[in-house]
């Protein structure tokens, strides 16, 4: 049989990309108006899809839209990649502009192999377990699910409703008159359902403690206007029960601890199920999947082989520039990779810490962390240790940076060629000092007497293993052998 024949407009719409690009994103709120904003800078998120073409296209200047694109600023680059802004202006052009920011920040922070893991409050206490303490990934079964109202929904990062604290005067209000009072009929018939279930368990308990069977239950249908209202009145006082009848009724995200609440302790717990589960009661729930899509990675609980030197205990260091120094309380900021992190917490040596008279307990202080360094080329630069990221509501990755050991700063060194560890060479003899025995009575006899034994075992050693191959010569790493000539 046949293919089944397609009109050449339809031939057309398939190869091409018009009709396959997504809606771009909106711009991102501005909530700081103090913060300087260039318009040229690169946004905190990307908001077009970005576009490629192979290089037999591009040569004509095809990237599968509507008209060619000019040679001269699409071939001559080593990152083809671009952002349609416009696809038909009054000038009838396309306007588009090169991706190769968010896209080759992208291909740096896969190459860093870092992991995804859910935002924690500074200074968040009431952690029962160690295991509590550790950052949690985004794609564990109790954290990764966006069901609406299912097991574990209080954990959940999408709801129906929005988050309050985010929204705007004007978005607040068009939200109420649009969305919350047209539910105000099916939320008092929820409150009557609430008050029939509460005052069935109460006959039902006072029944029992009387030793009489329990009564018919009771419907919202035999409950008084004035029983109602006596019951809205107590829910208004109880401010942690009445917040979590409005979140459940219209699905709006968690909240932080509504102001004044001094209630019972069935309130409290009710708070606690609420907002103190979810991870994103304090800052809200993101507007996509906690990973963003950037990472799949669960843990960083793996090792990197060294084609040389094996299994290392710590990642590869990150070369990180020094963006801007410390001032005061705040820590400097780190450009590692396209990002912007803060500098590495603790005792260390991005941290002087001041003891006594002007004292810092570590006198190596990296040069360009606690004033701006102008005399290096490039400014100056760190080695650091990416743990793990986070992306917060409004689209940024947050890096977690530690500090990165000696050895690991040696060997991602030497990768680059700007140290030299591994040589060919054979091995040198090395015999132990002998130990002083004079004057030492036996003790020193017998120590004197080990050491001729230790020297006739080395001795031997390295007679016999003269002609075998050396520990740090290429052909005991399977690098082949070096030919004498």
């Amino acid at each position: 049989m046949g293919a089944r024949a397609v009109s050449p407009g339809g031939a057309l719409l398939r190869k091409s990309r018009v009709f396959a690009m997504p809606k771009p994103l909106s711009e991102p709120k501005v909530t700081n108006l103090a913060e300087h904003k260039s318009p040229t800078m690169t946004k905190q998120h990307p908001l077009h899809q970005t576009l490629t073409s192979p290089l037999a296209s591009r040569e004509k200047g095809d990237w599968g839209l509507k008209r060619p694109f000019p040679l001269k600023t699409t071939l001559n680059t080593s990152t083809p990649m671009i952002r349609i802004k416009e696809l038909d202006t009054v000038e009838n052009v396309t306007d588009f502009a090169s991706a190769a920011d968010h896209s080759l920040s992208l291909e740096k922070f896969q190459e860093m192999r870092i992991s995804m893991v859910l935002p924690r409050e500074r200074g968040e206490r009431g952690l029962s377990s160690r295991s509590e303490m550790w950052p949690k990934s985004v794609f564990e079964e109790e954290n990764d699910t966006s069901t609406v109202r299912g097991e574990g929904g209080e954990r959940r990062w999408k709801f129906q409703g929005p988050w309050l604290a985010r929204m705007t005067d004007g978005e607040f209000a068009q939200y109420l008159d649009k969305k919350v009072r047209p539910k105000r009929a099916q939320f008092r018939a929820l409150l009557k359902q609430k008050l029939a279930e509460d005052i069935t368990d109460r006959q039902a308990k006072n029944a029992k403690d009387a030793g009489e069977p329990a009564p018919a239950k009771f419907q919202p249908k035999d409950i008084s206007p004035q029983e109602f209202t006596e019951f809205l009145r107590s829910l208004r006082n109880d401010r942690a029960t009445l917040y979590a009848l409005v979140s459940n009724f219209l699905d709006l995200a968690p909240l932080g601890r509504p102001v004044g609440i001094v209630q019972s302790l069935q309130s409290m717990a009710t708070y606690r199920n609420i907002a103190s589960e979810n991870p994103f009661a304090k800052s809200g729930p993101p507007n996509s999947h906690p990973s963003a899509g950037i990472s799949y990675l669960r843990t960083d609980a793996y090792l990197e082989n060294h084609p040389v030197y094996g299994p290392q205990g710590r990642k590869t260091p990150v070369l990180a520039r020094v963006l801007y120094p410390r001032q005061g309380g705040a820590s400097a900021k780190f450009g590692v990779g396209g990002f912007v992190a803060n500098s590495p917490p603790g005792d260390n040596a991005f941290n002087a810490r001041m003891h006594g008279r002007g004292r810092t307990s570590k006198p190596a202080v990296l040069a360009g962390v606690m004033q701006l360094d102008i005399d290096t080329v490039g400014g100056a630069k760190a080695y650091v240790e990416v743990s793990n990221a986070t992306v917060d509501p409004s689209g940024k990755v947050m890096l977690q940076l530690k500090e990165s050991s000696s050895e690991a700063q040696v060997v991602a060194k030497e990768g680059k060629g700007a140290a030299q560890i591994y040589h060919d060479k054979a091995t040198e003899k090395y015999v132990a000092p002998l130990l002083d025995a004079s004057n030492q009575g036996d003790d020193g006899n017998r120590a004197s007497r080990m050491n001729r034994v230790i020297t006739e075992m080395l001795e031997d050693e390295m007679q016999q293993g003269s002609g075998a191959k050396q520990v740090s010569s290429s052909e005991a790493y399977g690098l082949g052998s070096v030919k004498k000539e």
